[in-house]
């Protein structure tokens, strides 16, 4: 079972549905946003993951990060893509993920974060950031998402933090695994 929490358009179809990923999977698709159903739905198809030969499921469900529409222990895997820059409470929202994961589950992350290599765009993107959460569905640049992940209570947590050129205020990023 894989759950991916702000699944949105599920623009992560196209990995889910790469030869390399795995068959038989149920996956389970949880946003806030119900009009993104069709969007996500769509690009399932589009990326092969519904198809007989694959035997996936999908499941869009609304709900939101912190209280996931999900039992405790049922999940292998949880995924999160440029999420918890957007969730009222990130830390609530790690201690609904840990609860869903099944032991030794894996939590994928991908998160824009505020820059801790240039102070100038960090000022940037604190004073951005109210603005910012008023015309993007609650989006803060000035978050430090590693951090928060790192000292939410996981059994490992393996991380990077990049920057990327060209990506304006979502960058820099962290990436990582953490594991129940």
């Amino acid at each position: 079972v894989v759950l991916e929490v702000g699944i949105g358009s599920f623009p992560n179809a196209l990995y889910l549905g790469s030869q390399q990923a795995p068959q038989n999977m149920d996956i389970i698709g949880v946003d806030p946003n119900e009009y993104m159903k069709p969007y996500a739905l769509d690009n399932a198809k589009k990326a092969g993951i519904l198809t007989s030969e694959r035997h996936n499921s999908l499941r869009l469900v609304r709900g939101i990060a912190e209280s996931l529409p999900v039992g405790d222990h049922t999940v292998d895997a949880v995924i999160c893509t440029l999420t918890l820059c957007s969730v009222k409470n990130p830390q609530k929202a790690l201690t609904e993920i840990q609860r869903t994961l099944k032991p030794g589950g894996r939590y994928l992350f991908v998160e824009h974060v505020l820059s801790e290599t240039n102070p100038f765009f960090a000022t940037a993107q604190r004073l951005a950031t109210p603005e910012h959460v008023q015309a993007a569905d609650g989006c803060h640049f000035d978050r430090r998402t590693l951090e928060t992940i790192q000292g939410a209570g996981f059994a490992a947590v393996d991380g990077d933090y990049f920057e990327l050129e060209n990506c304006g205020f979502l960058n820099p990023t962290v990436a990582g695994i953490a594991t129940v």
